[in-house]
């Protein structure tokens, strides 16, 4: 089940989202736009470290993300977690197989966030009364797949400085690419924190800690609490062998 928030629940305003162009709705109109709101349950808010979405719960949700960002993970046998994708604003989550026994990963808020969801009877409406918004969604999920698959193959057979490189230019483009007031504290903006990261390479933290520090050395990055400044993409991209263009 969805947690409870620590902070109250307010109507959802599909009209005026700040992120309806990146969004699963991006392809309606005004007119229709004004509809979705009656397949929304609520738009709530999520302070970081809370988890919206656990592995076992029976009950399934969509979100789509309003603002901040969130982790796509698994905890292990071992007690420690894998950490797959990181979720933007605008990207959405939960839309699986409701006849699954559980999701099978986690959902967790590394910022505070504010997202909308939607129940799994919604969604099966809502797709089959907007054909527009079930073909944005599988585009979307097609899209996700296949990036997905190239960021694995991109983050594979890497040693551990090559790896980190291209998780750094994967993420640092993506968040580049979204709509910001391009102020210094957004364009240095890095949601992920040094455990996180070595959370999604599979290092330890000490390990990590290690390249890092040989990455301020080299005048690749600076970094400090959620925050990292690409001072050479160019440079980080041929470590990473990460497709980068300016």
């Amino acid at each position: 089940m969805i947690c409870k928030s620590n902070k109250s629940n307010t109507p959802p305003n599909c009209a005026t989202c700040v992120v309806r162009g990146k969004s699963i709705f991006s392809s309606l109109c005004d007119k229709e736009i004004e509809k979705i709101s009656q397949y929304i349950k609520k738009k709530s808010t999520y302070l970081a470290g809370e988890y919206l979405i656990n592995e076992h719960d029976s009950e399934h949700y969509s979100l789509c993300v309003n603002s901040g960002y969130l982790i796509l993970g698994a905890h292990l046998e071992d007690g420690s977690r894998q950490i797959f994708k990181v979720i933007l604003p605008g990207e959405s989550v939960g839309f699986t197989n409701t006849e699954r026994q559980g999701y099978g990963y986690f959902v967790q808020a590394i910022t505070n966030v504010d997202v909308c969801i939607i129940n799994s009877r919604s969604v099966e409406k809502l797709l089959k009364e907007h054909s527009d918004v079930a073909l944005q969604l599988i585009k979307i999920l097609s899209d996700n797949s296949s990036s997905y698959q190239q960021y694995l193959l991109g983050l594979g057979r890497k040693d551990a400085k090559e790896a980190l490189a291209y998780l750094i230019m994967d993420l640092y483009t993506r968040i580049q690419e979204q709509d910001t007031d391009n102020s210094e504290y957004e364009q240095n903006f890095f949601p992920l924190n040094q455990e996180d990261m070595a959370d999604v390479l599979g290092l330890t933290k000490v390990h990590l800690s290690r390249v890092m520090s040989q990455f301020k050395k080299d005048n690749l990055i600076e970094c400090g609490h959620k925050k990292l400044k690409v001072l050479d993409a160019q440079k980080l991209s041929k470590i990473g062998a990460y497709p980068f263009s300016l």
